[in-house]
C-alpha cells in the first residue's frame, strides 16, 4: 500500500462550516496536537480493520421496492473538506477487504484537543448512500472513485457531502495488517461472557473452534476471527453485522489497555514494524514522535458511538437506513464540539426506509458510550458480546 506524506491542504479547500480559513488554521496547528490525534486514531482503529468482505451480506427484514430517484453528485471532486476549528481534528480509519476495493470498516475519530477527549463514530458498511454507488452501500464508495480521484478521497468526499463529516487525515488497514499488528502488540485479552463460549474461524486453516468462556488471550489469528464473526442466530450476534460492530467495542477496550501498559520504546517498535501494513498521509516519525500522549487519556474520555438506523431491503439488497434526525443530534453532541451544527437539510444522506414508505422503528444499532461504560455494561450483561442496548 502506498503512503502519502502529510501536507497542507490546498487554498481552495472547502470549509464545511464556512467561517474559517482552513489552510491558515492547519499551518498554525501545533505539531503535538496533530500527533496526539494520530496516535489516538491508530489505537482506536486497530480493533476494526480486520473485518473485510465476508461474502454474505447482513440479512435484515424489510420491504423490497424499486424505482427510487437516481443520485447525481455534482461539484469539484478535487476539493476536500477539513475541520474548521483548531481545537478539533477528524481522522478517517478504514478497514478494507482483500481486494482493497470495499471499505467494510469505516470509523471517524474526533479528537477534541482542548478538552483532551476522543469520540469515535462507527458507520455500518451496509448504510444506504444513494443509487450512484454500486450496491448503493457506503462500503462501495471507496472502490468507486471518479476519474482522476483516489479511492480514499472518494470516501472523504462522500462523508462530507452525505454525513457532514470533515476529514483531516486518514489511515487505511488491510486484513493481513491487523493480524500482524496484534501479534506485534503481543496479543490482546478479551472477556468472553457467553456461558458456552463463542465459535470463531481460524484464519489460516479455516477450521472452527470455540474460545471462552472467561478471559482469553488472542493472537493475531484469533483476534481476526473474533472481529470478523458476524453470523446471525448465534449467542450475542442476533443482529449480524450490527452485532459485530457492537462487539468490536470490546476490542477497543483491549487495545487501549495494551497501549497504556506499553513503554514509548515498545510503541516505537510496533509502529516501525507495522508501518507497511497501513496506508496513511502521515509519516512514521510523526506517529512515533508523541506516541505516549494517548496514555493519560482515561476510558471515561474515550467514546464509541454508532450511526442510528434500521434495516430495510431495496432491489433484493439488505441495507441499513439511517435515522437522519437522530444522526444529526448524535453528531452535533458527540462529534462536533466547536463547529456550526449540521442540520437535516444540510446533509445529503437519504433516509431510505422513509422513501420506501416504511415506519421508523427503534435504532438497530446501540447508541454506544464511553469505553468505561462499555466495560461496565459488558461485565453486567446477559452473556452476550454485545454491549447493553442504549437505543438512540
Amino acid at each position: 500500500m502506498k503512503h502519502r506524506k502529510s501536507k497542507t491542504p490546498p487554498a481552495e479547500t472547502i470549509d464545511l462550516y464556512a467561517f474559517s480559513d482552513t489552510s491558515t488554521r492547519l499551518k498554525k496547528r501545533k505539531k503535538i496536537r496533530l500527533l496526539t490525534n494520530i496516535i489516538a486514531s491508530i489505537v482506536l482503529a486497530l480493533s476494526v480493520l480486520a473485518t473485510g468482505v465476508l461474502g454474505a451480506y447482513l440479512g435484515l427484514s424489510g420491504l423490497q421496492v424499486g424505482g427510487l430517484d437516481m443520485d447525481e453528485e455534482t461539484g469539484d471532486f478535487e476539493n476536500l473538506t477539513y475541520s474548521s476549528d483548531k481545537n478539533v481534528s477528524y481522522i478517517l480509519v478504514v478497514g478494507v477487504d482483500v481486494s482493497e476495493n470495499l471499505s467494510d470498516i469505516i470509523v471517524v475519530v474526533c479528537v477534541d484537543h482542548k478538552k483532551n477527549t476522543i469520540n469515535c463514530l462507527q458507520i455500518p458498511r451496509d448504510t444506504f448512500v444513494g443509487t450512484d454507488v454500486p450496491s448503493t452501500r457506503v462500503n462501495a464508495v471507496y472502490g468507486s472513485p471518479r476519474e482522476g480521484e483516489s479511492k480514499i478521497n472518494a470516501l472523504r468526499r462522500k462523508l462530507a457531502s452525505h454525513f457532514g463529516i470533515p476529514i483531516d487525515h486518514y489511515i487505511v488497514f488491510t486484513i493481513h495488517g491487523f493480524m500482524n499488528i496484534v501479534d506485534a502488540l503481543g496479543g490482546l485479552d478479551i472477556n468472553i461472557t457467553q456461558k458456552t463460549g463463542i465459535d470463531i474461524e481460524d484464519q489460516i486453516t479455516y477450521q472452527h473452534h470455540t474460545i471462552g468462556p472467561g478471559w482469553v488471550h488472542l493472537d493475531g489469528n484469533m483476534a481476526t476471527g473474533f472481529v470478523r464473526k458476524r453470523k446471525g442466530g448465534e449467542s450475542g450476534y442476533s443482529k449480524g453485522d450490527i452485532s459485530r460492530l457492537e462487539a468490536q467495542r470490546l476490542m477497543y477496550v483491549a487495545l487501549v489497555k495494551k497501549i497504556k501498559n506499553m513503554s514509548l520504546t515498545q510503541m516505537a517498535s510496533v509502529a516501525k514494524n507495522c508501518y507497511n501494513d497501513v496506508a496513511t498521509d502521515l509519516t512514521v516519525n510523526e506517529i512515533v514522535g508523541y506516541a505516549g500522549v494517548v496514555k493519560p487519556i482515561p476510558f471515561e474520555s474515550i467514546g464509541v458511538y454508532a450511526v442510528p438506523g434500521q434495516g430495510c431491503t431495496y432491489q433484493k439488497r439488505s441495507l441499513y437506513s439511517i435515522h437522519k434526525a437522530d444522526y444529526v443530534q448524535l453528531f452535533n453532541e458527540k462529534m462536533n464540539p466547536y463547529g456550526a451544527p449540521i442540520t437535516v437539510d444540510g446533509i445529503r444522506i437519504r433516509e431510505l426506509h422513509t422513501e420506501l414508505g416504511l415506519p421508523t422503528t427503534g435504532s438497530l444499532a446501540n447508541a454506544g458510550g464511553t469505553l468505561a461504560e462499555v466495560i461496565t455494561e459488558h461485565n453486567q450483561g446477559d452473556g452476550s458480546t454485545e454491549t447493553s442496548s442504549k437505543n438512540s
